[in-house]
C-alpha cells in the first residue's frame, strides 16, 4: 500500500493506493495521527486506486471521521473525513457495512475539497 499527500490551503488530500489489508492499516492510522497533531481536521481520501480494504482498514477510516468530526471551529466549521474516487469494488463494501451513508462520498477532488 502507497500513501501520497498533498496539502492544499484548508484541505489535505490523501490518495491510498493498492491493497489496505490488517497489516498495512496501522501506516494509514499514523498519517491520520500525523495530521491531527498537527491540527488538520479536514481531510480528502482519495481512493481511486484502493484495491482491497480489510476490517482494520474500515475500522480506521471509521476512527479517522470520528477524530476528525470531533474537531469544530463553530457549528458550520468542523472537521470531517470525505471520500473521493470510490471504485465499484470497494464502494460495495461500504454499501455493506453502511459507510456509504456514514462518509460524504464525492466523484470529483475538485468537489470534495470544494465541499468544506
Amino acid at each position: 500500500m502507497d500513501i501520497t499527500h498533498r496539502r492544499l490551503n484548508r484541505v489535505d488530500i490523501l490518495s491510498v493506493d493498492g491493497r489496505l489489508t490488517a497489516a498495512e492499516a496501522p501506516q494509514l492510522q499514523e498519517r491520520f495521527n500525523e495530521l491531527f497533531r498537527e491540527g488538520r481536521y479536514r481531510i480528502v481520501l482519495d481512493l481511486q486506486n484502493l484495491e482491497y480494504i480489510s476490517s482494520p482498514g474500515l475500522r480506521v477510516l471509521i476512527e479517522a471521521r470520528k477524530r476528525a468530526r470531533e474537531w469544530k471551529l463553530t457549528d458550520f466549521d468542523r472537521g470531517d473525513v470525505r471520500i473521493v474516487n470510490l471504485p465499484p469494488r470497494i464502494k460495495e463494501v461500504f454499501d455493506l457495512t453502511g459507510f456509504t451513508s456514514l462518509f460524504h462520498i464525492y466523484d470529483d477532488v475538485v468537489e470534495a475539497v470544494g465541499s468544506f
